[in-house]
């Protein structure tokens, strides 16, 4: 075993076998998270018997483009139509343009990563994925749709996606805002046109790129419900290629260090979910709100699921954190 500590929590990654052998719970152990990073699902029931939730580490966002743009807005909820339509009113009025790039150019990127940089670092436990990637970022200009926000000719948003053909997808990696008051606005605004974009390519797919898992740590609980708004569901993201992410058990033995309440994206059911078009087929995935609270209500950002949600109390959740 072996204890690392991120973002204030402490995470003990654990063998499959010291995983159902140990009582986590045991105060000496100080822990908060433990995590089995798994090469297959031969002990999935043992896993689940024992407390943990058996889950891809990594989900993406999925929905299909659809013929036009007006048959995506369709898809979604009356109240977010009506909430694009506001966004779309307080960007003309605040004088705010958007621009589909047709190209990414490297100062363009550069522009965009110093405005990342400046989000994250307002963040309590924000990771700089976007400056992590920066090489690869700039090795891979042309797979780049970029779509920026402008205020007085000032960068105020920006949006990348990484152009998939293979998958006929475009999947967006990175967005940041200026003004936090802004973010949700000029997300849907930028999400949108990249959309549009992609369509007018021929593109099938959509993604608003890839997740932790657990939401409430690293990520932002809000996060599920704000892309399940857009009309987007999760699934694995090792079923995307390239394959770089694949699954693990976890169990929350402690909150102190999570948002109250997170949220986990783990398997539900042993029958794959028939594949789609050019999508390989997958598990079927539920939502499960950790909380300290029994009986708790569905918080406010997850007005509606497109995979089911389920409870679970975590112990202890008001120790102090050395």
């Amino acid at each position: 075993m072996r204890i690392d500590t991120r973002e204030n929590a402490r995470i003990a990654l654990a063998s499959v076998a010291e995983a159902l052998d140990r009582d986590w719970h045991d105060p000496a152990l100080d822990i908060d998270i433990v995590r089995v990073r798994l090469t297959d699902l031969a002990r999935r029931e043992e896993l689940e018997a024992a407390g943990f939730l058996v889950k891809p580490s990594w989900i993406s966002w999925l929905a299909p483009l659809t013929a036009s743009a007006t048959a995506f807005q369709a898809r979604l909820p009356t109240k977010e139509r009506k909430s694009h339509r506001y966004a779309a009113r307080v960007a003309e009025n605040s004088g705010i343009v958007l621009r589909v790039l047709p190209a990414v150019g490297e100062q363009d990127l550069q522009d965009f990563l110093r405005l990342y940089d400046r989000q994250i670092a307002g963040m309590t436990h924000g990771v700089n994925h976007a400056r992590r990637q920066e090489r690869h970022l700039l090795r891979h200009l042309s797979t780049l749709l970029g779509v920026f926000a402008y205020a007085d000719g000032t960068l105020t948003g920006g949006c990348l996606g990484w152009l998939r053909p293979e998958q006929s997808m475009v999947q967006l990696r990175f967005s940041a805002v200026a003004d936090a008051a802004r973010q949700g606005m000029l997300s849907r605004l930028m999400y949108t046109a990249a959309f549009d974009a992609a369509r007018e390519r021929g593109f099938v797919w959509a993604s608003l790129g890839n997740d932790p898992s657990l939401l409430g740590h690293t990520a932002q609980p809000g996060l599920f419900g704000f892309k399940a708004r857009l009309g987007f569901a999760p699934v694995p993201a090792q079923t995307l290629p390239p394959q770089v992410t694949g699954d693990e058990a976890e169990l929350v033995v402690h909150m102190r260090a999570l948002a109250q309440p997170s949220l986990s994206v783990a398997y539900r059911g042993t029958e794959p979910v028939p594949s789609q078009e050019g999508l390989p087929p997958s598990l079927p995935l539920h939502a499960v709100l950790l909380s300290a609270v029994p009986n708790a209500s569905e918080p406010a950002w997850l007005p509606r699921s497109p995979i089911p949600v389920t409870h679970r109390v975590v112990d202890d959740p008001q120790r102090v954190l050395g």
